[in-house]
């Protein structure tokens, strides 16, 4: 890793006109000494100044480490002109300022970026933009794949209270820009995520949600980095950062896999402990404690030294926070895991009593766990990445209520490593016309305490018997002797999700017209219900 061996100057101002005559607004920072250096490119909406130090170390860091940093206003967003519309202008635009950042004064004509969150997805932007230069490394940071499916929803479950918190930020941004006070102080003074939701979608002029809401598959297409460069050779070395609670986990987690499929020896991924932030050795609202501390800015300084400069070690392919042991594991590559199936039972009682519901390596005699979900009083989420607390929460008050259906295994009587996508295949049956189903699975101490450790969503249309699959996110965790796992399954997930109105499509039902809807959670005899694994085949924990 390079010493910080410079002193650094600036912020200047940097300017790059566009053909349509819009300006975007940088800010430059400069290593101080002889030479030419690499060029370092965030290019974020929410002014330029912030930088991502939210997570990420002050620009003028990286600069001290012999880099040109430029952190650029994206359209419509801090000092540059234009319109800000979330994703649209970022192809062109990224692309231009590719060109431009290549070649500032002082500059080697070797160009990385990076940056988090929105940042994350303008790299993949600017690729698709197909200009005359692409960039020599990225690093994106928890970033957004198909945005559709891994940001705005979950299967068909709307991700309100994210999405209209995200739009409300991003519509005050611009409500502050054109001095509309009246605008923003009537988005600041709603607090309840619905009436924000219908508030932001009358507003096309200074929100995105409308387009979101609509879930048209001409604008996902054409917004979604996956889809654009499904036939880019994604030859430029990635390091993919991610955290286990983070939400767009599965953004990251698809992106390394695109890029590790057509280039695996220069793509790179590690994923923490962490939510969206913080990082450092927190695991949501978690201390997950002093062996969970890693540097990303340590770490992409590094990779960049490898890839722009040519020295240094060329950085691991794959590190993963093991949230059983708590401890980072560097890998040769992704592991390979193989499914191991956990079938649910109980006596009947699953839902009414925590201690009811199991686990098991074979499936019992038929039963069914049968529950209400109570609009007037819907299941909140806990834990994980969209819950209350997020991340590694302990869950363990929560199973106790009757309308959760909680199964859990018997302590292990050896250690088993898990890493990869789980799931589970749940039958169910109701006479609502349409449910929701939350599944979470947890990992479960002697002591009691029952920590989140992946969340999945679903929403189903029809009423019967329904055989359904939820997709659960990734982990990645060594479940030691004595500890078990525990898969609870509810009926809503508020304020996350919209609650279900019961009979009848969500935009004709008002909150008072709201049903309950009886499930029935089916299992054991030759109802297959079960939670399914990845466990490793290709290392030891």
């Amino acid at each position: 890793m390079s010493p910080a061996s410079y002193g650094v100057s600036g912020p200047e101002r940097g300017e790059l006109l566009l053909d349509d005559g819009v300006v975007l607004v940088s800010d430059i920072y400069r290593p101080v000494g002889e030479g030419t250096f690499p060029v370092l490119l965030m290019r974020q909406p929410y002014g330029r100044a912030i930088a991502s130090t939210l997570v990420l170390a002050h620009p003028s860091w990286y600069a001290s480490h012999g880099y040109i940093v430029v952190i650029q206003d994206v359209r419509g967003c801090g000092d540059s002109g234009g319109v800000f519309e979330a994703f649209v202008s970022e192809i062109a635009d990224g692309a231009r300022t590719l060109e431009w950042a290549a070649a500032l004064p002082g500059s080697n004509g070797k160009l990385g970026l990076y940056g988090f969150s929105y940042q994350a997805v303008t790299q993949y932007f600017a690729i698709a933009g197909k200009g005359s230069v692409r960039p020599d490394a990225i690093a994106p940071a928890m970033g957004s794949w198909m945005p559709r499916d891994d940001w705005a929803y979950e299967g068909t479950a709307f991700r309100l209270g994210l999405n209209a918190g995200w739009a409300a930020q991003m519509a005050r941004l611009t409500a502050a820009r054109r001095e509309d006070a009246r605008t923003y102080g009537a988005i600041g003074a709603v607090t309840d995520e619905a009436a924000l939701r219908y508030l932001l979608v009358s507003r096309p002029d200074i929100s995105h949600l409308a387009k979101w809401v609509a879930d048209e598959k001409d604008y996902w297409d054409a917004v979604s980095p996956g889809a654009l460069l499904a036939d880019d050779p994604l030859d430029i070395p990635v390091l993919h950062t991610g955290g286990w609670a983070d939400f767009l986990l599965q953004g990251t987690w698809a992106a390394d896999a695109a890029f590790r499929a057509k280039h695996p020896d220069s793509t790179h991924l590690v994923i923490g402990c962490w939510a969206h932030a913080p990082w450092n050795r927190a695991g949501g609202a978690s201390d997950m404690g002093a062996g969970a501390e890693l540097s990303i800015d340590r770490a992409q300084l590094a990779f960049f030294d490898f890839y722009l400069k040519g020295f240094g070690e060329k950085p691991q392919p794959v590190r993963l926070f093991d949230m059983g042991r708590r401890r980072w594991l560097d890998l040769a590559g992704r592991p390979v895991s193989s499914e191991a199936e956990f079938f649910l039972s109980s006596s009947g009682l699953g839902a009414a009593m925590v201690s009811d519901g199991s686990l098991s390596m074979e499936s019992g005699a038929q039963a069914r766990d049968t529950f209400v979900h109570d609009p007037t009083r819907p299941t909140p989420l806990v834990g994980g990445h969209l819950g209350t607390p997020v991340g590694f929460a302990d869950r363990s008050n929560h199973d106790n209520r009757a309308d959760v259906a909680v199964y859990t295994t018997a302590p292990f009587d050896a250690a088993r490593f898990f890493v990869g996508e789980a799931s589970a295949e749940i039958e169910v049956e109701t006479q609502s016309e349409g449910f929701d189903l939350c599944a979470t699975l947890s990992l479960v101490a002697p002591s009691g305490e029952a920590r989140v450790l992946s969340t999945g969503y679903a929403r189903f249309a029809g009423g019967g018997r329904v055989s359904t699959r939820i997709s659960l996110r990734p982990i990645c965790v060594t479940v030691s002797e004595g500890f078990a796992l525990r898969l609870s399954l509810q009926g809503a997930g508020t304020p996350v999700f919209e609650v279900h109105p019961g009979n009848g499509p969500f935009a004709s039902v008002p909150e008072m017209a709201r049903r309950p809807i009886t499930i029935s959670i089916c299992h054991g005899g030759t109802t297959r219900s079960r939670l399914i694994m990845p466990e490793a085949t290709d290392h030891v924990a």
